[in-house]
């Protein structure tokens, strides 16, 4: 979810080339992690944009996208679901309807629904911006893969495993086709299925999973790296499972 809710604000950025002087201040915030910060420059920033281009301008759209993002790093959710609705308010006035932007807005939308618990309307932001990535992008896009993951996560948080197991094999599969077998993402989906697995008590399934998600890890990341070692230790977690089992 973090790549997507960063493309958007990326996308924009440069097609609209709306860095002004407390954008740049929010970025340097943002590279700091103080999103706090971040959040509070954006507000100014959407205020001048307001006073300069009036309610209805793509620019607008920027400063409610990054103000969503900000919200959701500092856990007000609320506040990220108002500011993503407000974005997908001005992009339905100016866009076309199936505009790719629209799409990540959804899927931010999606995210802010999931984090407050709401998981059926998760679901039906997550499904818009699945229908128009499926008309605007190629079916192997990345996008496209992010949003079948974030659907599998939002099935698995409510337990319906099969569901989430199909979501995030699609991932997989898009993944693997796009990036090859050594991507941070494709071992992201590896973790996430082996969760489904294990939440159902297939420990030797969830094992093999995650177990490939490791090799590819240690490839990328190191073996020292703190999700590797996380890794390691969900690994000698099921093995210990497997053996009281």
């Amino acid at each position: 979810m973090k790549k997507i809710l960063l493309s958007v604000l990326l996308l924009w950025t440069t097609q609209l080339f709306a860095y002004h002087a407390n954008y740049n201040l929010a970025e340097k915030a943002k590279k700091r992690g103080d999103y706090k910060s971040a959040l509070r420059y954006t507000e100014m920033q959407l205020e001048e944009d307001i006073n300069c281009y009036g309610e209805y301008a793509k620019e607008i759209i920027i400063s409610y996208g990054k103000l969503g993002y900000y919200s959701e790093k500092v856990g007000a959710f609320e506040n990220a679901l108002e500011y993503n609705l407000k974005a997908l308010k001005i992009q339905k006035k100016l866009l076309n309807k199936n505009d790719p932007t629209a799409a990540t807005t959804y899927n931010n939308i999606g995210s802010a629904y999931s984090k407050l618990g709401k998981y059926e309307e998760a679901l039906t932001s997550y499904k818009k911006s699945l229908k128009i990535q499926k008309l605007v992008f190629s079916k192997n896009d990345p996008l496209t893969a992010t949003t079948y993951n974030n659907i599998g996560t939002v099935y698995r948080k409510q337990k319906k495993y099969k569901k989430a197991l199909e979501y995030y094999n699609k991932a997989l599969e898009i993944r693997k086709n796009v990036l090859g077998k050594e991507d941070l993402s494709i071992a992201n989906s590896y973790s996430n299925i082996s969760l489904v697995n294990y939440n159902q008590g297939r420990y030797k399934e969830s094992l093999l999973q995650l177990n490939k998600s490791l090799k590819i890890q240690k490839s990328i990341l190191g073996s020292k790296n703190v999700r590797t070692k996380n890794t390691q230790k969900n690994i000698e977690h099921i093995k210990n499972k497997m053996i009281i089992k």
